[in-house]
């Protein structure tokens, strides 16, 4: 993979290919929400600073460096990744493994090249590296991620070059839907980049998952509903829905709790931008600029998911208890 045969993200790769004729060194960190695509363009920028003979498209992929990389065996490159036995990396790992190999000078390539994901380094960890960023050697290039910056050391992000994953636009994500999900159906695919708020990684989740998309439109088409139905409806229609889709009452519940979350960042801000149902906006925009919906009648709303939810944990009669948190929320939008 070359830099070209990444989608979007194009002055950071621009940036990026700077850094790599310029063999500069140094920590680079890269932050964004999980799923933007942190990893793969750390790893194509690892790559380019590796390679013997990059190019105006980073990595030649075609020289000794680009071969080991590609083939996992270059001793030139280390990542710290998500550990499989611990929660976080532990600073004796940092101390023993990470500091001591950073002295060492590469033995193929011109560059040295650390890749961590600071997601699973506590603060213990962040400080045992501290002095590795403060002074690391010339042939030496740390590339941090990060998908919460609050959660990293100011020490550690005054030390580094921050790159912040730009927002993806709907047709960047409907290319990479296409790329890594071939066979899914195009209104699937409109569908997830719809209601994936700009990330890649969501976008490709809910592509992949198929049937709950059909679920998920289903339950907020259902939801917004509510307001104007009858009771003969609700307790009739509605509630064969919810008897049919049992099996996936965790899951509705769990909807319905965004559409409700979308309700309130509606009414709270008029056009937010970042909601969880984008395709059904027009109806959400309705409903939450209506006199009869306020953030009290919709925290009881939530309230009466949650009862549902407590109703299912005790086995309690499933008709009866989804049945109660529909003519509740029936209530709540129509006083």
């Amino acid at each position: 993979m070359a830099f070209s045969e990444i989608t979007g993200q194009k002055n950071i790769k621009s940036r990026l290919m700077t850094a790599v004729k310029e063999r500069q060194s140094g920590t680079f960190m890269f932050t964004g929400p999980v799923g933007s695509g942190r990893h793969t363009i750390a790893e194509e920028f690892a790559k380019a600073l590796m390679c013997g003979n990059p190019g105006s498209d980073g990595a030649c992929g075609k020289c000794p460096c680009c071969t080991y990389f590609d083939a996992n065996t270059t001793p030139d490159i280390m990542r710290v990744y998500k550990p499989a036995d611990t929660k976080n990396i532990k600073v004796s790992y940092i101390k023993d493994s990470v500091v001591p190999e950073a002295v060492l000078k590469p033995q193929f390539s011109q560059s040295k090249v650390f890749i961590i994901d600071l997601d699973y380094l506590g603060t213990d960890s962040q400080n045992a590296l501290l002095k590795s960023l403060e002074e690391p050697p010339s042939h030496v290039v740390f590339i941090l991620l990060s998908s919460n910056r609050d959660l990293v050391l100011d020490t550690v992000i005054s030390r580094a070059t921050e790159i912040k994953i730009e927002p993806y636009t709907g047709s960047e994500i409907l290319e990479i839907l296409k790329k890594n999900v071939p066979d899914c159906p195009e209104q699937t695919l409109k569908i997830a980049s719809d209601n994936c708020g700009g990330i890649p990684g969501k976008a490709i989740e809910i592509a992949k998952q198929g049937e709950d998309i059909d679920l998920k439109r289903m339950v907020a088409d259902m939801f917004l509903e509510l307001p104007e139905a009858s009771y003969c409806k609700i307790l009739n229609d509605d509630a064969e829905f919810m008897a049919e889709h049992k099996a996936d009452a965790v899951t509705i519940a769990s909807d319905i709790l965004l559409i409700i979350d979308d309700l309130m960042r509606l009414k709270g801000i008029p056009g937010y931008k970042k909601i969880n149902y984008t395709e059904h906006r027009t109806g959400l925009e309705k409903l939450a600029g209506s006199p009869k919906t306020d953030s009290v009648r919709l925290g009881k709303c939530a309230g009466a998911v949650k009862d549902f939810l407590r109703a299912l944990e005790v086995n309690a009669n499933f008709d009866a208890a989804s049945c109660s948190m529909l003519l509740k929320i029936h209530e709540e939008l129509t006083k």
